[in-house]
């Protein structure tokens, strides 16, 4: 028994459609590979907003306290000369032996 080509011609159209569409499901624009590569730019970006928030924080608490509400001048003078290494003349400087 021979199939006429018009018997032919439908299953092989359809298998054709069938393959477009499903190599494009996966490999295409919008398609599966690029869903999950999208996935993982988002993790990335999810993971640096997190550190930038932390960041952010750490810096918000360092600002607030050098607000004048919370500085005490005696303390900022005392901390500034240290990391300066400066003094007055009528500063009496004891040296602490280290080990």
């Amino acid at each position: 028994m021979l199939l006429r080509p018009r018997q032919i011609l439908a299953p092989v159209i359809f298998a054709t459609v069938f393959g477009y569409f499903g190599y494009h499901l996966v490999n295409g624009d919008r398609g599966l590979l690029a869903m999950a590569h999208l996935q993982r730019e988002v993790l990335i970006a999810e993971q640096n907003l997190a550190e930038a928030e932390a960041t952010r924080k750490i810096w918000e608490r360092r600002v607030a306290a050098l607000r004048n509400q919370s500085l005490e001048p005696d303390m900022l003078d005392e901390r500034a000369r240290v990391l300066l290494n400066f003094s007055r003349k009528d500063d009496i400087i004891v040296f602490m032996p280290t080990r």
